[in-house]
C-alpha cells in the first residue's frame, strides 16, 4: 500500500520501528506521511503537588486498559520531598485495583494482548531489578493476565524506563529538583504525552512548556484525547497531528489558482 501509486498520504498508527520503515518507503516516492507512534509518557510530581490527587491521577493514567494505550503513563518522575509519600500512597491505591475477568464491570486490569507481550514486560522488570530498581509491589503473571508491579528507585537508563511498557507496571523515578525533573523527562527518544502535578498552575505551565512532547496536561494524567485539539507527538513518537482542523490539514494540500480578469502587459512581445 505504501508503494502503490494511488495513495498520496500514508497515515499509520503503531510502533516506532514500523513507522520508520513506512516513512523510508514513502520518502522514495516523495509521499506525505502522518505517523502516530510509540510513547514513553512522563508524569511529573513537583514538590508542591497535592500528593493524593497526583496518586489518583497516576493510577488512572497507568492502569486504564492495562496500560495498553500509546498515551498511558510510563515514567512517574517524583520530587524527593514527596517521593516516599507518593510511593506509599500509590502502592495503596494500586492494591485496590481489581484484576481479572473483563466481563466483570468492576475489573480494571484485564489480560494483555498476548503472552509474548507479557513475557517481554517481565524481561524489562527483571533487568531493571538487576540494575538496582526496588520492587515495591511484586505482582504475578498468569498466562496473559498480569497483576500490577511497582518499581521504585528507577533511573532513566533502566529498561523499564527506556522502553514503552504497554502493561500494568509503574516505574517511579526520584529527582531532587524541578530542573532535574525536566532533564529526566526530556532524556528520551519519545515525546507523545505527559503530565505535571503542582500546587502552582503558572509553575506547571512553565514546566510543561519545557517538556519536548506533543501533548502535556497540568494537574491531570496523560490519557487525554479530544476532537477539537491536535493529537500527535514529537521525536520518535511521530510526525503530524490528528483531530480537528489539524487532521484535515494532514489529508489535504494547498493549491493556488489565479485568474487574470484584465489583459496583462508583458515586457516581451
Amino acid at each position: 500500500m505504501v508503494e502503490h501509486p494511488v495513495p498520496r498520504v500514508i497515515s499509520f498508527t503503531g510502533s516506532t520501528a514500523a513507522g520508520r520503515h513506512i516513512a523510508e518507503v514513502a520518502a522514495r516516492s516523495l509521499r506525505k506521511v502522518a505517523l502516530e507512534l510509540g510513547g514513553n509518557n512522563v508524569f511529573i510530581v513537583l514538590d508542591d503537588a497535592d500528593v493524593d490527587r497526583a496518586v489518583a491521577a497516576a493510577a488512572f493514567g497507568k492502569y486504564l486498559h492495562q496500560g495498553q494505550i500509546c498515551i498511558a503513563t510510563n515514567r512517574m518522575i517524583v520530587h524527593r520531598k514527596v517521593y516516599d509519600e507518593f510511593v506509599e500512597k500509590f502502592k495503596a491505591a494500586t492494591e485496590k485495583v481489581k484484576v481479572g475477568d473483563p466481563a466483570d464491570p468492576e475489573t480494571v486490569i484485564c489480560p494483555l494482548i498476548n503472552e509474548r507481550q507479557a513475557k517481554r514486560i517481565m524481561g524489562l522488570i527483571d533487568e531493571s531489578v538487576k540494575m538496582g530498581a526496588r520492587l515495591v509491589l511484586e505482582g504475578k503473571l498468569e498466562g496473559q493476565l498480569m497483576y500490577p508491579y511497582i518499581l521504585s528507585d528507577v533511573t532513566n537508563d533502566m529498561p523499564i524506563a527506556k522502553n514503552e511498557i504497554f502493561g500494568p507496571v509503574a516505574a517511579i523515578l526520584p529527582v531532587d529538583s524541578e530542573e532535574e525533573a525536566v532533564n529526566v523527562a526530556n532524556d528520551s527518544d519519545y515525546g507523545l504525552s505527559g503530565a505535571v502535578f503542582t500546587g502552582d498552575l503558572e509553575r506547571g505551565i512553565r514546566v510543561a512548556q519545557r517538556i519536548v512532547t506533543g501533548m502535556i496536561h497540568v494537574n491531570d494524567q496523560t490519557v487525554n484525547v479530544e476532537s477539537n485539539v491536535p493529537f500527535g507527538g514529537e521525536k520518535a513518537s511521530g510526525i503530524g497531528r490528528y483531530c480537528g482542523e489539524w487532521g484535515i490539514e494532514e489529508f489535504t494540500t494547498l493549491k493556488w489558482i489565479s485568474v487574470q480578469k484584465e489583459p496583462r502587459e508583458y515586457p516581451f512581445s
